[in-house]
């Protein structure tokens, strides 16, 4: 069974691991192509994570593969969100609940998670609010409608070469890069001050790599 992850394994909103003193060189790039998750990453992006996550990782679909090895091959749970017991900039409503996160990409998993549609809000990093409807499945209604995202890994990882990180060493090392802007310029002026390679999409196009890091894995015998 798993516990509910806590703040202190999702220092995925730590400012220092944000952003870098030491104003260590920052690769962006941009993923236009749909769909996005077999599109191949600049090789800055993939070389960083291949190191990070001791694989090859070429496109988003390799990241959510290596991703969910780390959680022992299941989908990402309810629970393994990350979950903060006060309120935050980043959240979300069903009907019956409002979810509290260290990170706005929670909320769009959340939605993969529960039946019921998801009312999301969150923040850029300059604090411009950015509303998200949710349906289940992959439908999305994004306000501003040109928002987009980020994702990357940190250049700056502790994580020894010849390890598999563990899922706090992806926590701290991935979410801290996943954010929401209002535009792509937005992006490139953050992802030019962060000590990590990132890579930016517009914000629907990540939603089927929050389905597919939520998918629940086929019971064995099944085809």
């Amino acid at each position: 069974m798993y516990r509910r992850m806590s703040n202190q394994d999702c220092n995925c909103a730590d400012p220092s691991v944000d952003e870098s003193d030491a104003q260590t060189p920052a690769t962006d790039s941009w993923i236009e192509a749909r769909p996005v998750k077999n599109a191949e990453f600049p090789t800055p992006v993939a070389d960083n994570m291949s190191r990070f996550f001791g694989a090859s990782i070429d496109t988003f679909d390799d990241m959510v593969a290596a991703i969910r090895t780390v959680v022992e091959g299941d989908g990402i749970a309810i629970d393994e969100l990350c979950h903060v017991d006060s309120e935050t900039p980043h959240y979300a409503k069903t009907a019956s609940e409002t979810y509290y996160f260290r990170c706005f990409y929670d909320g769009i998993a959340l939605a993969h998670l529960v039946d019921d549609p998801v009312e999301i809000r969150t923040e850029t990093p300059t604090k411009e609010p950015i509303e998200i409807q949710a349906s289940p499945g992959d439908d999305v209604d994004v306000t501003p409608s040109d928002a987009v995202m980020s994702f990357g890994v940190t250049t700056e990882s502790d994580v020894p070469a010849d390890e598999t990180p563990a899922a706090p060493d992806v926590y701290g090392a991935v979410c801290p890069y996943v954010k929401a802007f209002h535009t792509r310029e937005d992006y490139e002026r953050w992802a030019a001050d962060v000590a990590a390679t990132t890579v930016g999409i517009p914000l629907d196009a990540g939603v089927p790599i929050a389905a597919a890091l939520t998918a629940a894995a086929p019971s064995e015998g099944v085809q």
